[in-house]
């Protein structure tokens, strides 16, 4: 039994910054129109990024200028990291609709928000201004030898599908980009994803690939960067040198840009929607904003609600079509296989219902047998061999691996079910085997025991993080199963901890979780 509850404790999900910016309050004669003495407290621009990121560095710098628009409330930005966007469109739908809270957006969460099935969340926020765009753009290490896209294009044909791109995400803005410049250029890439676009520029200055799709200011990090090719309809102002796909001989991509704007939730007050509008466009034309984008290669400007509206509402329908022919989506009510339709209501909670019907016979049964000593255990395991079935229905319904997504959605779930299944079988005829050598111990304060360590050990990841939560988890519960030597104790500690950092964050890009108390203490309110 050690060796199957050894194994359940690793199984909690690996999957599950604040920053004040008031430091001067400029004066203007610019004043705003008054909005019911709005604002009355400060106010909050959420960010779906952890700080240092482009659209974070955005906030804050919008946070800087209008300072001097609004010099009695601060603007305070807070970072909400987390499912392409997800986590930080919920929190803003969570809250009142009073216009204290507005969402820091980009074009990426219009593609997350379709790969991920989220689409939803595209028609219950504002989309209330757009404030500037930038040009995606081909980055190569000119020390590697690619200096210019000839070269990146003679590369790819003498490679094949083997030139790897680096970029952030599967299924994201910059990857749809990326799949129609190769398109258009007539070569194959293979896209690899990293879960942030720093960790692909250190891919790429470690030759770990052949070119970056990224935005300008990624080139101005080091020397050895250098923009081969520029997605716009002319030349940045900021790197002249840069030539467009117009002039290399491959049009069509004279509008791949990556856009930045603010969004709030739905049932604002109109005249506090028309404060902020007003806000806005005067940081949109303000001096000392235009300034600091001047090298950059950044387009600015302001546009309001209507036309950035239907400008998400092009963009929804572009990549819902690029990730349904990259196989990353599928259309609605489609299944892959018959198998896939169990993985969708109501053949699942059928399923549920049945496994509930099956696993009370199975109580009523050992009750009255010979084997009723072994009661807790046989029903743990039956329980956890129910919840395997359902977790892999479910997974029927998550996309398939891809050539662009060899692993797949459903892929690290399937992973832990193809372990769990046979070892809890195997438990199973380990009990059964026991019962014909006599009367088993009875070990029920252990299994209980266990199962309350499992249960702290899930609420504490959400407050810990995951490695910290692990790092103070493993070892109890090793000693509880009996493990005395403290050396095996660190080994057994060290290696999963390494194993899920190495496994889950690094090869297969799967985040784990940070952890709410350790981002206050990192970054205080």
């Amino acid at each position: 039994m050690r060796l199957f509850l050894l194994f359940l404790l690793s199984l909690a999900p690996p999957g599950l910054s604040l920053s004040v910016a008031a430091d001067t309050l400029g004066q203007t004669d610019r004043a705003l129109p008054d909005s019911a003495d709005f604002p009355r407290q400060p106010l909050r621009i959420i960010v779906y990024t952890s700080p240092g990121g482009l659209i974070d560095f955005t906030a804050r710098r919008f946070a800087e200028v209008a300072r001097k628009y609004v010099p009695e409330q601060p603007f305070v930005v807070i970072n909400r990291p987390g499912g392409g966007g997800i986590v930080a469109f919920e929190e803003v739908l969570q809250q009142p609709a009073d216009g204290y809270n507005m969402l820091a957006v980009t074009r990426s969460n219009v593609s997350k928000l379709i790969a991920t099935g989220r689409d939803d969340l595209i028609e219950r926020v504002d989309w209330h201004s757009y404030i500037m765009e930038n040009a995606h753009v081909v980055i190569t290490n000119a020390e590697r030898g690619l200096g210019s896209w000839p070269e990146v294009l003679e590369h790819a044909r003498r490679s094949g599908d083997r030139q790897l791109w680096l970029g952030a995400d599967i299924g994201g803005v910059k990857h749809v980009s990326g799949v129609k410049m190769a398109r258009q250029a007539g070569m194959e890439m293979r896209w690899i994803p990293y879960s942030s676009g720093g960790q692909a520029i250190a891919a790429l200055m470690g030759n770990l690939g052949s070119v970056y799709l990224g935005n300008p200011r990624d080139a101005m990090i080091s020397d050895d960067l250098r923009i081969v090719a520029v997605a716009a309809p002319q030349r940045l102002a900021a790197f002249p040198d840069a030539p467009t796909f117009t002039e290399l001989g491959v049009p069509g991509l004279e509008n791949e840009h990556i856009w930045r704007g603010f969004a709030f939730r739905k049932g604002v007050p109109e005249d506090r929607r028309a404060w902020f509008a007003d806000l806005i466009e005067k940081v949109s034309q303000d001096p000392d904003w235009i300034a600091s984008w001047e090298s950059e290669g950044v387009s600015l400007g302001y546009r309001g609600s209507s036309e950035f509206t239907r400008m998400v509402e092009r963009d929804a329908e572009e990549f819902s079509f690029y990730l349904r022919e990259m196989g990353l989506l599928r259309e609605r009510g489609s299944r892959e296989s018959l198998l896939a339709g169990i993985g969708e209501a109501p053949a699942l909670q059928f399923l549920q219902a049945l496994l509930v019907v099956v696993n009370i016979i199975l109580a009523i049964a050992l009750l009255r047998s010979s084997f009723r000593e072994r009661f807790g255990e046989l029903m743990v395991l039956s329980v956890v061999l129910s919840l395997a079935i359902v977790f892999y229905a479910m997974t029927e319904a998550l996309p398939p691996p891809s050539p662009v997504d060899t692993v797949g959605a459903r892929g690290v779930p399937r992973l832990w079910l193809y372990l769990l299944l046979p070892l809890a079988l195997y438990q199973s005829f380990l009990i059964l085997r026991e019962r014909r050598k006599g009367k088993p111990k009875k070990k029920p304060l252990l299994l209980f025991s266990f199962l309350g360590f499992m249960t702290s050990y899930v609420l504490l990841i959400p407050i810990l993080g995951y490695l910290l939560a692990s790092l103070i988890y493993m070892p109890g519960v090793l000693w509880l199963l009996k493990y005395r030597h403290p050396w095996v104790i660190a080994a057994v500690t060290g290696s999963w901890v390494a194993f899920s950092y190495i496994v889950f964050q690094r090869m297969l890009y799967v985040d784990l979780p940070a952890g709410v108390l350790l981002r206050q203490v990192s970054m205080p309110w």
